[in-house]
């Protein structure tokens, strides 16, 4: 499983924020950004080509409580990380990840539970009471996100950089083959304190002046989960009262109007 800390993240934690395109014109959006930024470089950085697997038990056990353990898979690599949501009020301090190492894209979490549930428990500790060796053993790909697009760097005139992707999405849910797609804008940056400005600078613009992208509360995971499973809203009984008597009234006024 462990093949090196390539790739190992940051000392500070990176901000992915995800935003619905309303309008699709990659190059207006890029030509807004660049206008309005000033003095920071927007950089083509080549293709997206990745994908993500979202594995689970049988019964959700883990996404259930706010647990991703993923394996992200590149061209020229692949590692197993893991995701806790841990606020759903502040986008920017929600998740808190931890790496786990580079793997063979072929390797499954079942091939490792020793080593993937002491990185579950040392990094959060007190979430489960049952013995996660035993959980992993039996973790299968739940959900799978391939992506493909086009990555930009965002380069300030202090050295700052952030990542931009308008990326296409192919979600799939692995138990029932069920399928859908999106297309979606992301932003990704370091949380460091001494690039706060650069950084709410980027953000601002982004909120202001592209219209055609709309935020979104949720991480990607959370975004293939709604578009697979979409939720039907419940209709309290004091609604569908409220419904009845609506009816009824509109069938009363048009019988006085035919009458008149």
């Amino acid at each position: 499983m462990f093949l090196g800390d390539r790739g190992k993240p940051n000392k500070f934690p990176s901000i992915r924020m995800n935003y619905d395109i309303i309008i699709d014109n990659e190059k207006l959006t890029l030509h807004k950004m660049t206008t309005k930024l000033g003095f920071y470089s927007i950089i083509y950085d080549g293709k997206i080509n990745e994908i993500e697997t979202i594995y689970d038990t049988e019964r959700n056990l883990l996404t259930g409580a706010g647990l991703l353990l993923r394996k992200k898979q590149h061209p020229n690599r692949a590692y197993f990380s893991l995701v806790r949501i841990s606020s759903m009020n502040n986008i920017q301090n929600r998740e808190k990840k931890s790496f786990l190492g580079e793997c063979e894209p072929k390797d499954q979490p079942s091939d490792f539970p020793v080593q993937i549930a002491d990185v579950m428990n040392k990094t959060f500790y007190n979430l489960f009471t049952v013995n996660l060796v035993d959980v992993v053993k039996h973790l299968t790909p739940y959900v799978r996100i391939e992506m493909t697009g086009n990555r930009y760097k965002i380069v300030s005139g202090t050295g700052y950089e952030a990542e931009i992707n308008f990326e296409n999405l192919k979600v799939k849910d692995v138990r029932t083959g069920k399928k859908a797609k999106r297309r979606n804008f992301s932003i990704e940056m370091l949380a460091d304190p001494s690039y706060e400005k650069e950084r709410q600078q980027i953000l601002d613009v982004i909120e202001h002046y592209c219209k055609e992208l709309q935020f979104v509360n949720r991480n990607r995971f959370e975004m293939a989960d709604v578009m697979l499973h979409p939720r039907i809203p419940t209709v309290k009984k004091s609604d569908e009262n409220d419904e009845e008597m609506k009816g009824k009234k509109k069938k009363g006024k048009k019988k006085i109007e035919e009458s008149v």
